[in-house]
Order: C-alpha cells, then structure tokens, then sequence
C-alpha cells in the first residue's frame, strides 16, 4: 500500500517537473539582435524604437518576453562588413529574429541563407531587396522577408522633369566606395529610354573628390542632380554648384524634421520614407512569426510609406519658378 503512495506520489511529481520545465521553455524570452551602420542622422535609432514599442504593444515586454542585441558597425561603408559577419555567427544559433538595418543586409544573408534563422531588412532600398529575394509581391519561401524603400529613379527624373520643363541633363552623384551608390546606380543605367523622360543622364564619382565632381557637373551642364548615401554626405560642399538638388533622402527623416534637412542646401525636391513607419511594420511582422500566425516563409515583403516633398524655399534660393501644379502634386510642401 505505501509502495503504491508512493509510486503514485512520484508519478504527480514528474508530471510536476515536466509541467514545470515545458512552461519554463515556453516563457523563455525571444532574442531579436538589430545590426545597423552609421548613416546620418541617426544611424536607424528610429527603426530600433519603434519596433520595440510596436513590440510591447502586441505583447513582448522588453526583459521579459524578447531581450535585445543592438550592434552599431564601426563605418557606414565596406570596411564594417567583417564587424557584420562577425556578429551574425556570434548571435544566429541564439537568435529568433535578426532585424538588419541598410546594404549591410545583404552581407548578414550570405552567413544566414543556410540556416533557418529568420532575417528581415528594415528597411533596404527595392533594389537592394531584390538581391536577396525573388521578388517583393510574393511568399519568399526562405528565411528572409522585410521592408523596403521605393526610391524609382524613374519618379526622380519625373519629378525633375516636372519641376525644370526644359531639363535635358541629370547628375547622378555616387561614391562608388558605398555599396547602396552603386546598386542606385545600376536602377538608373537600367531605365528605359521612355522612363528617362528625355533626360541624359551623367554618373560622377565622388571618389575621384568633391572638387572634381563640381568641376564635372559645370562641364557637363548639369541642369540638376541627386544622389543616395554619398552626395548627402558632401551635400554642403556640393552645394557650391549652386545646382538644384532633386534627390531620394534613405536617411531617417519624417515630416516633422525634413525641413532642417533641406534648410541651408540646393535641395529643391524629392522622396523619402519614414524609418519608424519601417520599425512599426516590421514589429508587426515579427510578432506574428512569433505568435505563430505565419511563418517567415510566408511573410511577404512590405513597401514603406513614400512621401513626395517640394522646398520652396530652396526654389526661392536658386530662383526656380515653380509652377501651381507642382504645389498641387506634392505630398509635402516645405516653406
């Protein structure tokens, strides 16, 4: 008889233990590790923030539910790309998400493509989102999805078009040391003739100096110009040219902080994108890999919020007419 209490005594403590431990491996904290770079102004801070209050929104208390692993590269171009390998090997066998910030994406893809640990870029230009997936309209079928921005070279030269009537020549202005310059680059060599809007297009490096690069813009007639990461970077100095910038901004602005952007330089108009919206959207994506929901597999790419800007100031500063319909096609008029 007390044999039998006590079998059965140890049966209620096994189950006990075992009740224990699977509720203890079901509240273990998820580990999201962030890898990000240092471009202006604020190095992707505003992705970080918002994913997170997304995040405690839908449930996942930070130090409670997820803990998180930020990693900030050392430089904003290729001599960080050792720091970015080095820190998805130190992390994707404890990690349950990887969140990487800009071009650095697609170095994290090359260790993480063999693993099932899921990846999202937030954010990374459509043109470097279409190195690492198929495409962005459907189920990517592997562990990577993310949010992309939409700067069509295309939209620029349209928009330059619209502003200029008579535009014939554009400037491209690339550092052919930075990775998202050159894949931007590629987006303009592979347009169309109908979608260059009559316009030529001339490429000049800043890699060769900021002095050649005004002595090549006054040589060629440049009527106008833009750039992604390397003409922001020298935009005081490029603005000796006195040349109207119509431009894509990849850098985290929203519509709160763009005039402090466009205050003192030729930016006459252009596209950016929230970064916080990026954070929210992929908070939103990750919790419902977490909850269960869906699967990265599953999880198709999402397009942030694009925002067309005119600065009438700057207009004003160059004396470049600007016409009602323009004011009318905006998004955002900055006065």
């Amino acid at each position: 008889m007390l044999s039998r209490k006590l079998s059965h005594l140890c049966s209620i403590l096994t189950a006990v233990f075992l009740l224990c431990v699977s509720t203890a491996a079901l509240s273990d904290p998820k580990q999201v590790v962030f890898i990000r770079y240092k471009i202006a102004p604020t190095y992707f801070q505003t992705v970080v923030d918002s994913f997170k209050d997304a995040m405690t929104l839908r449930g996942y208390v930070e130090g409670r539910d997820i803990n998180y692993i930020d990693i900030i590269t050392s430089t904003a171009d290729r001599a960080s790309v050792p720091e970015v390998i080095a820190a998805v090997n130190k992390y994707k066998k404890s990690a349950d998400m990887f969140i990487t910030s800009g071009w650095i994406s697609m170095y994290a893809r090359k260790e993480l493509k063999g693993t099932d640990v899921p990846q999202l870029f937030v954010p990374v230009l459509h043109s470097v989102a279409l190195k690492m997936v198929k495409d962005t309209e459907s189920e990517p079928g592997t562990n990577i999805s993310g949010v992309y921005l939409m700067y069509p070279p295309e939209k620029i030269l349209r928009i330059s078009k619209f502003i200029i009537p008579s535009i014939e020549r554009y400037a491209y202005v690339y550092d052919s040391n930075i990775p998202a310059d050159i894949i931007f680059k590629s987006a303009y060599e592979s347009l169309s003739v109908k979608d260059r809007h009559g316009i030529d297009i001339h490429y000049i490096d800043l890699a060769q100096g900021v002095d050649k690069v005004l002595e090549q813009l006054n040589e060629h007639g440049i009527e106008a110009y833009g750039g992604i990461v390397g003409s922001f970077k020298n935009r005081k100095q490029l603005a000796e040219s006195n040349i109207p910038v119509i431009t894509s901004f990849t850098l985290d602005i929203d519509e709160q902080s763009i005039k402090q952007y466009v205050e003192n330089d030729n930016t006459v108009a252009g596209l950016f994108n929230s970064f916080g919206y990026c954070g929210s959207l992929a908070a939103e994506m990750t919790a419902d890999i977490f909850d269960g929901k869906k699967t990265i597999q599953q999880t198709i790419p999402r397009n942030s919020k694009q925002i067309a800007f005119l600065n009438l100031k700057g207009a004003r500063k160059l004396n470049l007419p600007i016409s009602f319909d323009v004011l009318e096609a905006v998004d955002l008029i900055v006065k």
